[in-house]
């Protein structure tokens, strides 16, 4: 058959409205959308091969890719959900994106919500093709994933097309985690840049999952760890060189 076929289907996937990400199957639809014959499975395996040879997609699981011809800076983070159902991604990888910590590592950690009538997730590190994520897992209620109203943007970095939290709730279910009996999780490092973070917003998400105390306790130790006199050298240092 005529190669026409993988001109036409490239050039959807270089449109803005293009998906970040894509299943082999939403290829597939694209690549036979319109097409009076469209390619087999064989063809189509093969046109994938030389996709991900050219880097124009990234693959992050089997059957899982990073559209990088219409998305050239987009994240495995954002196929993260394809990894884990559920996930969110959370925690110390979305502060350090951020610049809020120099703890910086390549790892991309999630949250997974769980409730009683569900099956439990699989947590732990899961080193995919693209990327290593690290899977927690949280309450359904804390995930606060359904949140409505302004809460929604409290706890949702509406940026980004895939759950993804706010700095502020990233660091707080850090803290959740780094206090909870059941996690093997520490708490955050106490080097975290929190004047960078919206402090109103910090107290509504705390509020709502019911950890004001546990924040409280942080940043208690976080103030008397910025007013340590040897931390404040140090950073006298890092400014001044």
């Amino acid at each position: 058959m005529s190669a026409g076929w993988k001109i036409r289907a490239e050039a959807r996937l270089l449109r803005e409205d293009a998906p970040a990400v894509l299943t082999t199957g939403a290829l597939q639809a694209l690549a036979a959308a319109g097409e009076v014959t469209p390619p087999s499975s064989a063809t189509l395996a093969r046109w994938l091969r030389e996709l991900v040879a050219a880097t124009k997609l990234v693959e992050v699981i089997k059957g899982v890719y990073l559209n990088r011809m219409g998305h050239p800076g987009v994240s495995p983070a954002a196929a993260s959900h394809h990894v884990r159902a559920r996930s969110v991604v959370s925690l110390a990888w979305v502060l350090e994106q951020e610049g809020i910590t120099n703890n910086f590592g390549n790892t991309i950690t999630c949250v997974i919500p769980t409730d009683p009538s569900w099956t439990n997730p699989q947590v732990g590190e899961r080193r995919a093709l693209a990327a290593t994520f690290r899977f927690f897992a949280m309450p359904a209620a804390l995930v606060m994933e359904e949140a409505g109203g302004r809460l929604r943007e409290d706890v949702r970095d509406l940026r980004f097309d895939y759950s993804r939290a706010t700095p502020e709730k990233a660091l707080l279910d850090w803290i959740y985690l780094g206090a909870s009996p059941r996690s093997r999780m520490t708490r955050p490092p106490l080097d975290i840049e929190v004047t960078r973070l919206d402090a109103r917003r910090l107290r509504r998400v705390a509020k709502h999952m019911g950890i004001g105390v546990q924040l409280d306790q942080w940043l208690h130790l976080h103030a008397a760890y910025q007013a340590d006199p040897d931390v404040q050298a140090n950073q006298s240092l890092k400014f001044n060189f």
